[in-house]
């Protein structure tokens, strides 16, 4: 294995690195920058595990290493609960109780799905989509918001506005990739190469722009 693709198959952690030394260096403390930072750290963390017991899993028991999936749910639960309360929270919407309702119907089909219908220890495509959809849908109410409602803060150049592209960006993206990766993998194994080669440089471009974001609030707060 060459030098570039040991950089490409650990992307998922330092992708996250990059606004996570922002945090550190600049320190943001706008008003629900809090939810961002939080899941920068947790995310960061999640996968820094899950590839070191992927990739280490001889130092580790086996049931830490044999089966990484279960960091992939976690992963999206806090991507919703965290990116999703800071996009509703950190600007005012017409119909804001409807947003909220979003966020809890998203916790009560993971509770259902998991209970009743899959093993949270496998990598569940339903979780992908329901919270690239719950996601999709708080960014283009932000969007919406933003363009047609006057208002004294200029939206369209608030850091929030970079943190809902790339949430944006990414979940429109990853969207389609998860739920057609599986089937990609088995049929056409070079296709689903290219396909996650897709998946680690828009993971690279989100973590970027989230860098951009949280720099940006260290000039600018809400």
């Amino acid at each position: 294995m060459n030098l570039l693709s040991i950089i490409w198959e650990w992307s998922e952690v330092w992708a996250l690195l990059i606004p996570l030394i922002i945090i550190f260096i600049f320190r943001p403390d706008a008003r629900y920058v809090w939810m961002l930072k939080s899941y920068i750290i947790l995310a960061f963390s999640l996968n820094l595990f899950a590839q070191v017991t992927s990739q280490f899993y001889y130092l580790f028991p086996e049931s830490f290493s044999i089966n990484n999936n279960v960091y992939y749910n976690v992963q999206v639960i806090i991507r919703v609960m965290l990116l999703g309360g800071y996009i509703i929270s950190v600007r005012p919407y017409k119909y804001h109780i409807l947003l909220k309702a979003l966020l809890y119907l998203f916790i009560a089909f993971t509770l259902i799905n998991f209970t009743f219908f899959e093993s949270p220890l496998l990598l569940s495509i339903r979780l992908f989509a329901a919270g690239n959809i719950t996601l999709i849908i708080c960014c283009v109410s932000y969007f919406l918001r933003s363009i047609l409602e006057d208002s004294t803060v200029n939206w369209l150049k608030h850091p929030s506005f970079i943190v809902c592209t790339a949430v944006c960006l990414y979940e429109a993206v990853t969207f389609f990739i998860f739920l057609f990766i599986y089937p990609l993998s088995y049929t056409d194994p070079e296709f689903g190469l290219v396909t996650l080669r897709i998946y680690q440089v828009i993971l690279v471009l989100f973590g970027a722009l989230l860098a951009i974001a949280l720099y940006r609030y260290k000039k600018q707060k809400p």
